[in-house]
């Protein structure tokens, strides 16, 4: 009797060790999915602004001078620098992803919640 409810203990702090862990990995990668969001605002921001910059610029016949504004230049380097941190979110959230895969697949048979 006493082993079937160690077994039944155990199983319960395994499922709950399980589920921790599983929202600690749902949680940092709702937070890196919220970091992308954010960055994507911006780049549509900036393709605006770049946008609005040029028809400006077109309208006042400066059209040649385009690759020489400032405006322009800053907004096109916040576009690359957040290009750049868009990837590094995208790595970090298949970094945490690819160690939950590995940690899954280090679960013996035994160690399953099931197995009671």
């Amino acid at each position: 009797m006493d082993t079937v409810w160690e077994k039944i203990k155990k199983g319960l702090r395994d499922g709950a060790s399980v589920s921790m862990e599983k929202i600690e990995e749902f949680s940092k990668i709702g937070k890196l999915k919220i970091e992308e969001v954010a960055a994507k605002r911006k780049i549509e921001r900036n393709y605006a602004d770049i946008g609005e910059r040029v028809f400006d610029m077109i309208e006042e016949g400066k059209s040649s001078d385009l690759g020489n504004d400032l405006s322009v230049k800053k907004s096109v380097e916040n576009i690359v620098a957040l290009r750049e941190e868009l990837s590094s979110i995208d790595a970090k959230i298949k970094e945490i992803q690819e160690a939950a895969k590995k940690k899954d697949g280090q679960v013996s048979d035994d160690e399953e919640i099931t197995s009671i």
